[in-house]
């Protein structure tokens, strides 16, 4: 029998609280048009090629261990039909649980309008992959299908394995002594509920946060003002935003574990999710409101390897089965849709807007083809109303109004 691979305490997190659900809370989707000559049997063995050099994605997963699959790989799915980001196939690939106990994390379907237009599906468990893993993934995957319609085996050189990762995290002896003390007598406000009709259950209500041209342009001077990133403009009102009066907060901020060339280079589900406390007196304002957030995620992020379970426990906060105390926000900034380079073909992502719920609210924003910022509040049905989705909205949009201008 082979021999069974340890996991993160993240992955082991994500793995019994979509099991709780019986949702697809973790597939990860990405969808491309392309345009051009496919070869789709080049395609699927670049597919193959990639998940067998990493473990992680060839692997299936039980309880706390990973097995390596020992069936055949599974096969890129072919159908012809309208190459568009809705068709059916695709949108079946991502709504559909993973069985991860009998399946590795990873499906692919093509579906091709002949001759020349084809649109690509990829669903990748979170548990083995982040958007670096993803975008690492295709730049391989275009390598790979390049050499493959040559009839060359591809060189890309070795791949790290994650789960040398994931035994060493587990080997830890975790000092969170900086974070007990950090989070020491946070109050956490009681977790909304909401009551959904059976259909709305798990899935997300989303507001656009509407950001103008002025907007941007305010965001960055006021940056620059308080010589930080506009991430953390962005992060500062969504945390006043969800304060209210108070002026406490505690926001999520997801940090990359890819401090090494050895971790760039690695596919897997190298983050961790920081609960960013941040206090701040009545009265301040503009810069000096930002400046004390980016101190305050600064600060957080040199801490950000303690693995977030252990966070948990240090503050003497225990995680339930489908409850998180802390991360009800989370402020997800620069996400940005991945390439896929394959030769002699033009591609282009789709955007793909994830449906199941895997957080009470992410608030996301990414830079507009034109510059312009955009943001969106996704927010799980069963803790919010559409209603506190709007309000929530309009408080993000007066906060960031008052801090672009008001003086420090």
């Amino acid at each position: 029998m082979a021999a069974a691979r340890p996991l993160t305490g993240m992955q082991q997190a994500m793995l019994v609280q979509e099991a709780l659900t019986g949702r697809p809370m973790y597939t990860m989707p990405v969808c491309f048009s392309i345009t051009g000559r496919v070869d789709a049997g080049a395609l699927e063995h670049a597919l193959h090629h990639v998940m067998g050099r990493h473990p992680v994605l060839s692997s299936t997963y039980d309880g706390e261990v990973a097995l390596p699959y020992t069936g055949g790989l599974p096969g890129l799915r072919r159908v012809t039909g309208p190459a568009r980001a809705g068709a059916p196939e695709l949108a079946g690939l991502w709504d559909t649980l993973f069985d991860l106990v009998d399946e590795p994390p990873v499906r692919a379907v093509l579906v091709s309008d002949p001759p020349d237009e084809h649109a690509l599906g990829l669903a990748v468990h979170h548990v083995a992959g982040d958007s670096w893993s993803l975008a690492l993934m295709l730049r391989e995957l275009g390598a790979a299908y390049g050499a493959a319609v040559r009839g060359a085996v591809p060189d890309l050189g070795p791949a790290p394995d994650f789960f040398d990762h994931a035994a060493w995290e587990q080997e830890q002896s975790w000092d969170a002594a900086w974070w007990r003390e950090r989070l020491r007598g946070v109050t956490v406000p009681p977790r909304p509920r909401a009551e959904p009709a059976d259909e709305r259950r798990g899935l997300f209500d989303a507001a656009d946060l509407e950001l103008d041209a002025d907007d941007t342009r305010g965001i960055r001077a006021l940056a620059r003002a308080a010589r930080v990133s506009p991430a953390a403009v962005l992060f500062t009102a969504v945390s006043v935003a969800v304060a209210g009066d108070r002026g406490e907060s505690v926001v999520g901020l997801p940090a990359a574990i890819r401090d090494t060339a050895s971790s760039q280079a690695t596919v897997g589900p190298l983050l961790n999710t920081l609960p960013v406390r941040t206090t701040w007196p009545a009265g301040l304002r503009g810069a000096g409101l930002v400046e004390v957030h980016a101190e305050s995620m600064d600060d957080a992020l040199t801490h950000k390897d303690v693995p977030y379970p252990v966070i948990l426990r240090a503050a003497g906060l225990p995680r339930g089965p489908g409850a998180d105390p802390l991360l009800v926000h989370v402020v997800n900034v620069d996400t940005v849709l991945p390439d896929l380079p394959l030769p002699g073909m033009r591609t282009s992502a789709r955007p793909i807007a994830p449906r199941w719920a895997n957080l009470p609210a992410l608030w996301e924003f990414t830079w507009g083809t034109v510059g312009n910022i955009r943001g969106v509040l996704r927010a799980e049905a069963e803790s919010f109303t559409s209603g506190d989705v709007r309000e929530l909205a309009g408080r993000f949009q007066h906060a960031l109004r008052r801090l672009l201008q008001e003086p420090r």
